[in-house]
This record gives C-alpha cells, structure tokens and sequence, in this order.
C-alpha cells in the first residue's frame, strides 16, 4: 500500500500554480493607477515608493500618507478540446499604504506596503475528473526606502524590497480524494532609482528592480478514500521555489500648462527568471522525498504606458490612461493554472483636492486578446483557447503636511 499511495502523490501532480493571467501587478496608488500606472517619472505623491521613490524629495508637505484599496474581478475562460467552456471568478481585494517623512533639505525616509506580484488566482466551478478547483498566489512587499536630492533637478533613491508570498492551492483527484497545498515565505531584494528636471516642464525617471529567490514552505495534504483501507488522510512537508525577475521601467512626464500633465512609461520585465517551478515534498514512505518542476519558460515582456491628468477649477481632477503589455507565457504552457493573454487596459478616474488632502477614485478595464493551441495525440487534432479580461475599482485618500 505504502509504495501505491506514493506513486498516487506522483499521479495526482506536485508541481505549484502560477498565477492565471501573468504576474504583474501595477495597481499602486490610485491617483497613479488612474493616470494609466504611467508615473515613473510623475512621483510626486507618496506612491513613488514603488514607481520612483527619487522623486521623494521633491514632494511639497514634509510628511505625506496615501492610503489606498483595491477590489480586483477577473473573468478566466478556458474552451477544452472537447468544445466545454468553463469559467472562473475568483474576486480578490487588497489595501495598500505608503508615507514619506522628508527629515532634511535633501533626504526623504519613506515606507510601502502593497502587493507587487501575483495577488489573485482561479476557482474553476467544475466537477471534471483531475481539473483545479482553486489556487490563489500573493506577494506582498514590505519596501522601505531613501531619497536623496543631489541638486534642484537630480534626485537618487535607494529601496528594500521585503517579499512575503502565501500559495493556497487545491485539486481534484479522481478517484480517490483531493491535493491540497498551503505555503508561505519570504524573500530580499534591492532596488534603486533616478529623477532628473530637465526643465520646469519636462522630467525623466528611471527605477531598477532586483531579482529575488522565493521559497515557500508549507504542507501538502492529501485527505483519501482508498478501495479496501478506507479513508486516509495523508500530510507530507512541502516547498515550492521559483524566481522574480528583474525589472527596468523609464518614463517621462510632461507639463503642458498649468492644469494639463501627461505622461508616458515603458516597463521592462525579465520574466526568463521563471523557466520553472520546483516542489519539493519530503516524508514519503519508501521513497523519502519527490522533487518536482513545472517547465514555464517565461518570456521576457515589454509594458507600456501613458496617462494624463487635467485640473479643473475648484479642485477637480480627472484623468485618463491606457496601458498594453505582452504575454510572458508561450503557448506551450499554458493551463488552467496559467491563463496568460495580451491585455489592452484602459484606466480612468476622477479626484477632489481640497488643502493637504485629496481623495481619488479609479476603474480599470482589462481587455484579452484571446490564444488558441492545437495539439495532435495519437494523430488526433485537439484545439484549446485561453483568454481573460478583469474590472477594476479603487479608492484612496492622499494627504500631508
């Protein structure tokens, strides 16, 4: 029994979930999201904590707060070879802060928390026969950083990057019970950064991200209703361990008048770092320890970006965005666990300014541009398609003094 119920671990499959729907996450700061997440080379709000925190030390209160939420609404679709469309809705909300307290002339101390990779997942409302239930992923930073104005127009910054990442993960296992997967863990990375004043007007940053080694460790549960021993409920240590990439983004921003500001940013994301997934599960009877790896093979991914914000009078502001960016997936790996499409998004919103304090609202429209695969087995031809598209609200207030 003990080496069937072992190769049943095998069967039922240990390799980790990616996060449908590619990894990225720019949904930082409100006022930014609004304005197309172009805001490299804006950061004039506490948000540049994850955009540019050079652009720290140029912000007008000593002490500024933003405080923002975000509530995420995916739509995954998957057509099978056999023509069966499934869907999954798996909602996911999450909050953010950041503060900056400038304690000279030319030195910013700032702190973020916020969610930069992941953050969402799949639930597939299905009772076929070795198909995912659910799986969700997040990564969240804990960032403190430093800025520091070398002169009027050039200003440095420097960050940490502290990752916490949970992986819930949950699948049917016919005929005999499910494979549940419940990790968490932890990883460092730096970061740094650049503003530059070319004029009164006209401004570029530049923001480099590190690379990091996640590693989250948990258990893998396997509860069993085995023919002739009954019902089993088998617990084994776990770990999962994958890559973050590095990432480059440089923007510019424009001031065209006193109320009109535009923007634009392209972001360049490593994604080759993660060419696998390796699980690890250790304490099997008779074989001790099975380490698997799930083949991605991410390719690397260009972002780009461009926004406005226009002011009217009595402390209206409305703004408006898009944003396009590429799969990093191939073809080949895609999954019910790794729906990832080209996306348009189209982003938009509207805040209040009123002394020191600012309250901005922002939705988001996610449009995927649907990927089809055609497979042979046995000579047979099978097609499958993949696609998504997401809305997206948010709320945050800004205030300093």
């Amino acid at each position: 029994m003990r080496r069937s119920l072992c190769l049943l671990v095998v069967y039922l499959g240990l390799t980790a979930p990616a996060l449908a729907g590619g990894w990225n996450n720019t949904l930082m700061g409100s006022r930014a999201v609004a304005m197309g997440a172009a805001f490299i080379a804006v950061a004039d709000d506490p948000s540049a904590v994850y955009y540019n925190p050079a652009g720290l030390p140029f912000l007008e209160q000593r002490f500024s707060l933003s405080l923002n939420g975000f509530s995420v609404r995916p739509s995954h679709h998957y057509t099978g070879p056999q023509g069966n469309t499934l869907e999954s809705r798996h909602d996911i909300a999450f909050p953010q802060v950041f503060f900056a307290y400038r304690s000279s002339e030319r030195l910013t101390l700032a702190f973020g928390f916020y969610v930069p990779y992941a953050g969402g997942g799949v639930d597939w409302e299905t009772n076929q026969p070795q198909t995912l239930v659910k799986s969700s992923l997040g990564i969240a930073a804990f960032t403190p950083a430093l800025a520091y104005r070398i002169s009027d127009r050039v200003s440095v910054g420097a960050y940490l990057n502290l990752y916490r990442g949970k992986l819930d993960f949950s699948s049917q296992g016919y005929p005999y019970g499910t494979l549940d997967v419940e990790e968490s863990g932890s990883a460092i990375t730096a970061g740094a950064s650049l503003l530059i004043r070319v004029s009164e007007k006209f401004q570029v940053g530049l923001n480099v991200r590190g690379p990091a080694r996640m590693t989250l460790r948990g258990n893998t549960r396997m509860p069993l209703t085995v023919p002739e021993f009954g019902a089993v409920d088998l617990r084994f240590d776990s770990e999962t361990r994958f890559d973050l990439p590095w990432d480059v983004e440089a923007g510019a921003a424009f001031k065209a008048s006193d109320r009109l500001q535009m923007s634009l940013s392209v972001q360049y994301t490593m994604w080759t770092a993660l060419d696998t997934i390796e699980k690890t599960i250790t304490g099997i009877p008779e074989i001790d320890q099975i380490v698997e790896k799930e083949v991605l093979d991410f390719q690397n991914i260009m972002i780009v970006r461009a926004g406005a914000e226009y002011s009217l009078p009595g402390g209206l502001v409305l703004r408006g965005g898009f944003g396009v960016d590429r799969a990093a997936s191939p073809l080949e790996t895609l999954s019910l666990t790794n729906i990832d499409v080209d996306k348009t998004t189209f982003l938009g919103g509207i805040g209040y300014r009123s002394g020191n304090t600012e309250i901005n609202f922002v939705f988001v429209r996610a449009y995927g541009k649907e990927r089809e695969r055609t497979s042979s087995p046995q000579g047979m031809s099978f097609m499958e398609s993949f696609n998504l598209d997401a809305s997206i609200w948010g709320l945050g207030v800004t205030f300093g003094f």
